[in-house]
């Protein structure tokens, strides 16, 4: 919803006004939710110097940028990253881990993280809707948000008035933050942001923890380390006990960055093998892996899952050799009617050929929880949740045909969202308790009558 709507609505409607704090008919102008926003986003308040520009202010500027120049900045600077690093994930991993014991930052997103860990996580924890906090399950996601801002910019030159359209002088953005990036959903590129959320999908509610943005050219990669990161920052610091076990993404996360980070932290990672990132070759006798990581046997079909020793080794043995008892033994017969060669590689073997692998040497191919287990499967499917929280941000309360032109506006209206999904969730738990009684907004004594009750 725009702010000019949402001003003309407190204005008419004495009911939301009400629910919003306001006295009716007596609610502010449109100016005011904007000078608010200024004040979230400069912070507490300071004396006037000249030699300090506020972040509102700075943001308000037009700012005069040389796309093609940045982009050649940017170039440079992954180069050099990559020149230290194996990647750009492994990079900010790094960076990442040496300061984890450092508090975050007192900039305008921990303001919004303290809103909604205060006003809507908590609550929700205390309501049980996040399940169980020692045993916590996230799941994140990236979704891309177009800028309302041109993304060719105003010219400052003269030189349309000579003829030349084309030219390489620096234009004036109204969006400095924004730059362009590809939408993997719906294959196209887009000049804008990318926000990246983690939530909790639990008892049918999928509830936001933390939000971040970046620019559209920033991937799932780094987005998904700093969001995790400032999550667990944003809960300590507030005193909520939050034990991640696992974190689930979908395969734009694949890379061993992002493994070694979650490890670091004793979160196990499920993560969706990206066929892109490659298939190494496994050790042993298998000479190849498929698109689940599981090594395939001379004849290409998957081996099979023996144990796993105590110091992560993972053995793989050979498919048609399967253990079974039988006069109470235990023998292990082969089926060679399901061999495509009809011949046993290692005849003289019981369960040969065998593979071994060690998980912390590639926990990519070879996770704490198998790609083929079940566990990971039921994992997997919490991922919808991002999906459906996405959807709801962007379609629902049309993000995305209500272009921002700034990043830290598009940011507010991404908290404001998530505190509502927290909201229609205690509504709908309220509802299996209290049944119509919940609807029942009209009734001033009803409502305290309804507040007096306890909660699920």
């Amino acid at each position: 919803m725009r702010l000019s709507q949402f001003a003309k609505d407190l204005r008419d409607k004495p009911r939301l006004a009400i629910l919003a704090g306001f006295q009716p008919y007596q609610t502010p102008a449109v100016g005011t939710f904007y000078l608010f926003l200024d004040r979230l986003e400069d912070g507490p308040a300071q004396p006037a110097c000249p030699h300090r520009v506020q972040p509102s202010q700075l943001r308000k500027r037009a700012q005069v940028r040389q796309l093609h120049q940045e982009k050649a900045e940017k170039e440079a600077r992954r180069k050099q990253i990559l020149a230290e690093c194996d990647s750009l994930t492994q990079h900010l991993k790094e960076e990442l881990l040496a300061q984890a014991t450092q508090p975050r930052p007192s900039d305008f997103l921990s303001r919004l993280e303290d809103l909604l860990c205060q006003v809507a996580v908590i609550p929700s924890a205390q309501r049980g809707l996040l399940g169980d906090l020692s045993h916590l399950v996230v799941c994140g996601d990236g979704s891309a948000l177009v800028s309302g801002a041109n993304c060719y910019g105003r010219p400052t030159c003269q030189c349309r008035q000579q003829g030349l359209y084309r030219c390489a002088c620096p234009r004036s953005d109204s969006d400095p933050t924004a730059d362009w990036g590809y939408d993997s959903y719906r294959e196209v590129y887009y000049f804008g942001h990318t926000f990246y959320q983690h939530l909790v999908n639990y008892g049918g509610h999928d509830l936001p923890l933390h939000i971040n943005i970046g620019q559209a050219s920033e991937t799932d990669f780094t987005l998904s380390l700093k969001s995790l990161d400032r999550l667990r920052k944003t809960s300590a610091a507030h005193g909520l006990a939050l034990k991640i076990s696992a974190a689930v993404y979908d395969a734009g996360h694949d890379g061993r960055g992002n493994y070694e980070f979650l490890l670091a932290h004793d979160i196990s990672p499920v993560i969706a093998l990206n066929p892109r990132s490659g298939l190494p070759l496994a050790s042993g006798t298998a000479q190849q892996l498929n698109a689940q990581g599981v090594p395939l046997c001379p004849a290409n079909l998957p081996m099979r899952r023996h144990s796993a020793t105590p110091d992560g080794r993972l053995y793989f043995n050979c498919p048609v050799k399967r253990p079974t008892h039988q006069d109470g033994k235990s023998v292990w017969p082969a089926h060679l009617a399901e061999c495509p060669h009809h011949v046993l590689c290692q005849p003289e073997t019981k369960m040969g050929p065998v593979v071994s692998v060690r998980t912390e040497t590639d926990p990519r191919l070879y996770p704490q929880i198998p790609r083929d287990s079940r566990y990971y499967k039921e994992l997997m499917k919490l991922r919808s949740g991002c999906e459906r929280s996405n959807a709801v941000k962007k379609t629902v309360h049309h993000l995305e045909h209500r272009p921002c032109r700034s990043a830290t506006h598009y940011l507010v209206r991404l908290y404001l969202i998530a505190v509502l999904e927290h909201a229609q969730a205690w509504l709908a738990e309220d509802r299996k308790v209290l049944g119509d009684d919940c609807g029942a907004l009209s009734d001033p004594d009803q409502l305290q009558r309804l507040a007096r009750r306890p909660s699920s």
